[in-house]
């Protein structure tokens, strides 16, 4: 902070400290001789009253010096100005005015959106900017960074300002904008942050650290956040798959939350007919909580195979509309074709992996996921593979370089395999071949025995596709429940090396392509899933098998075998799904890039339609066969096509709003100091804006507190004053001046003494 006047001159005030100090020395008291008998007792008395009295007017003359002195700095209108400021307040300044553009800032209240709300800011803003000012404005939209010609040129790009999918975080625009501040080292710095000071923007991320770091740039926050906003929230939607068969159940569940007044309000799903058209398939009444987050589910029949696409909608408005729909797309078709290979008897040893991936009730309904046939592990050379879509492999032997080498080759082409190691692999030195550990992208080291009960898988997240299931159980499965007491200690390779371990990659190459990525883990810290790409397929490994009856003495875990075991049926689909998985980003999250395998090498150009209606060609990667789209900053449906009307292909995708960029209930106070950093000061109105201007560029005249010094100095003079002249009763001290001869001998004094033995005395001292 610096301390400075606007009238300097008139501190030479100061020096009128000198007038109490002159006044006090002419008005000193001097001593006047007096003849007394008892002198010894007068002077002890004198001296006594001396040092009390110096001891008060040095008080009094402190408190004369101090209210002259306050007296005189608060007519020289001294001023508190902000960090920094060296310079003359009108001089030019470099300015930089960051938008926060995301969706939540559509919210509207008192008609007026909070993106609208700020550029009203912003121009309120411009007009106190001091000529010749330079001035930049950055969104969290992207785009160019630098300054405008003119002030009104800035202007002309905050009207220009529109909500849209965010390319980068505020805190990530502030530091665009420091950096161009640090541009112009000869100019003043200032920057005005327009945020809604929502958990969207700032929740896991803070802006101290940037403004600590430049200290010389004013940061001021100018709040346009809505208070008392009504709004329906559609935050997510979560689909049972998406890749449902024909004739199946597509589950659909989208998460709720409600700002305002407990309130009813219908939500419904409509699917996307061939006219373009949404076509409503239900709708259920939703009682909405205030403040609290709810789920709808809804179960969708009668998909036809091929891409389908929907949405969940909310029936009516609210103040912000952008997440009032969240879309979704599938790719319904037949069941693909698994094939399970066991160990002899395979019918028991494979008993449990092919009742988890098609029950035989689905399968005769023709409703399962998959359409799986057990054969023997032993005549897996001898059984064509093409016609399957993926394989699982449980408790395999250590297979010939031949057999892993051909199945390298068939997950490369674009297909999935699922291996659940166990007992049989025996040897780690006979299983763990070159071909081994090319197809699995490891080997396995020993096998771990823990037979006290208390190991378990223990996902850390469920992030990955494999667990995304569980989230809607959460910390609610029960892994405990399914001890494991055996397991493989799987290594995978080490990507610096070559597949012999040896030689190191060269520079710029894939380090995780010949690696094995663990996916789970289980409690002991050892990988339980992992995962591995091979060419454009991919390969799952779990290190423990499910091939051993449950009164097997020598099983190896309960996971199938344990009471209700639905954990392990979702796995086993579920890695299943993964493996098989051709990869495309059918839902994905509002601008990012999506990738959609045509199927087909033979066409140059894919159009993409857009969900405003919009048509552009995208480049067909030939070699892949695949399109990738990056302009999907528009949230809603997309339609890929290829090949024209007959013998052509559609794939399509969804994009949907990330939940934080629609994420704008406020953050508490103690979110808010983490977030802009201690002593932060939010300016809600023009004049509060003005105000916070005024007192970085001006500072705060502390004239009004130093009078009020100078008046409490003042006080305290005439108080002390007062107290220490008050008037004293001293007749039983020291006789009256006057008393008569008669007096004294009536009191029993001694008579003067004769010859004048005493000094000569005034009046009638006795």
């Amino acid at each position: 902070m610096g301390l400075s006047f606007l009238t300097p001159a008139l501190l030479a005030g100061a020096a009128l400290v000198a007038v109490p100090v002159i006044l006090h020395l002419i008005m000193r008291r001097k001593p006047v001789p007096r003849a007394f008998p008892a002198m010894r007792f007068l002077r002890q008395r004198a001296a006594a009253n001396r040092r009390r009295l110096r001891v008060s007017h040095l008080l009094l003359l402190l408190l004369r010096m101090a209210a002259l002195a306050v007296l005189a700095l608060a007519l020289a209108r001294p001023t508190l100005r902000g960090a920094g400021w060296l310079a003359d307040g009108e001089k030019p300044v470099a300015a930089v005015l960051v938008f926060d553009t995301s969706p939540r800032m559509e919210l509207r209240q008192a008609n007026r959106t909070r993106l609208q709300e700020a550029a009203a800011l912003a121009r309120a803003l411009a007009a106190k900017l001091p000529p010749a000012s330079q001035v930049a404005v950055i969104d969290t939209g992207g785009g160019p960074v630098s300054f405008s010609p003119t002030v009104a040129a800035a202007l002309a790009r905050v009207d220009r300002l529109a909500v849209g999918t965010a390319a980068q975080t505020l805190p990530a625009a502030m530091q665009e904008g420091l950096r161009l501040l640090d541009t112009v080292p000869e100019l003043r710095h200032e920057m005005f942050v327009f945020t809604d000071c929502s958990q969207g923007a700032w929740e896991g991320r803070t802006a101290a650290d940037l403004i600590a770091t430049h200290a010389d740039t004013a940061v001021l926050w100018v709040d346009v956040g809505a208070t008392g906003a009504q709004n329906f929230a559609l935050e997510a939607v979560d689909l049972s798959t998406d890749q449902p068969t024909a004739g199946a159940t597509l589950g659909v569940t989208v998460e709720t939350r409600r700002s305002g007044p407990d309130a009813n309000r219908p939500v419904a799903v409509e699917m996307l007919g061939a006219d373009g058209r949404y076509a409503r398939r239900a709708v259920k009444p939703v009682a909405w909580k205030e403040g609290q987050a709810g789920q709808v589910d809804f179960e969708v029949t009668g998909l036809e195979p091929g891409v389908r696409q929907g949405r969940v909608v909310l029936d009516g408005s609210d103040d912000m509309e952008v997440d009032n729909a969240r879309y979704f797309t599938v790719e319904v078709g037949t069941p693909a074709k698994i094939l399970i290979a066991a160990p002899q008897p395979a019918a028991d040893t494979g008993r449990f992996l092919l009742q988890a991936i098609a029950p035989a009730a689905l399968r005769k309904a023709g409703k399962g996921r998959f359409d799986a046939t057990l054969i023997d592990i032993g005549k897996l050379d001898a059984t064509p593979w093409d016609g399957y879509q993926g394989m699982v492999l449980a408790d395999p032997p250590p297979l010939t370089p031949r057999t892993l080498d051909l199945l390298w080759q068939w997950v490369a082409g674009g297909r999935g395999l699922v291996v659940w190691l166990g007992p049989r692999a025996a040897d780690a030195a006979r299983f763990n071949s070159d071909a081994a550990q090319k197809l699995l992208g490891g080997r396995i080291v020993r096998v771990w025995r823990n037979p006290r009960e208390d190991n378990f898988l223990a996902p850390a997240n469920l992030d990955h596709p494999i667990l995304s299931p569980f989230r809607r159980v959460g910390d609610a499965v029960p892994w405990q429940d399914f001890p494991i007491q055996r397991l493989w200690e799987f290594e995978p390779n080490d990507p610096a090396a070559d597949g012999n371990g040896a030689a190191p990659r060269a520079a710029g190459a894939d380090a995780t392509a010949d690696s094995a990525v663990p996916v789970v883990s289980f409690r002991n810290g050892l990988p339980a899933i992992l995962e591995h790409r091979v060419g454009q397929g991919t390969v799952v490994t779990v290190t423990t098998p499910v091939s051993q009856a449950a009164d097997d003495p020598d099983a190896w875990n309960m996971l199938a075998t344990g009471f209700e075991p639905w954990p392990f049926v979702i796995l086993a689909n579920e890695t299943l799904l993964h493996a098989v998985d051709t990869a495309d980003d059918r839902n994905i999250a509002a601008g990012a890039s999506a990738v959609v395998h045509l199927q087909r090498r033979d066409v140059a150009t894919a159009f993409v339609s857009t969900p405003g209606g919009d048509d552009f060609p995208a480049p067909v990667d030939q070699r892949r066969g695949t399109v990738t789209v990056t302009t999907t900053q528009v949230p809603g449906n997309y339609r890929v096509r290829s090949g024209g009307d007959v013998g052509g292909v559609v794939r399509g995708f969804s994009a949907n709003l990330a939940a934080e960029s629609i994420d704008a209930r406020r953050l508490a106070d103690a979110g808010l100091v983490a977030a802009l950093g201690p002593g932060y000061r939010l300016a809600k109105s023009e004049a509060e804006l003005v105000r916070d201007v005024k007192l970085e560029r001006v500072g705060a005249e502390l004239s009004g507190w130093f009078i009020l010094l100078a008046a409490l100095a003042m006080a305290g003079d005439w108080i002390v004053a007062n107290r220490f002249y008050a008037p004293r009763d001293d007749a039983g001290a020291v006789p009256k001046v006057g008393a008569g001869a008669g007096d004294a001998v009536a009191s029993g004094a001694p008579p003067p003494l004769p010859g004048g033995a005493g000094k000569a005395v005034r009046g009638g001292d006795a």
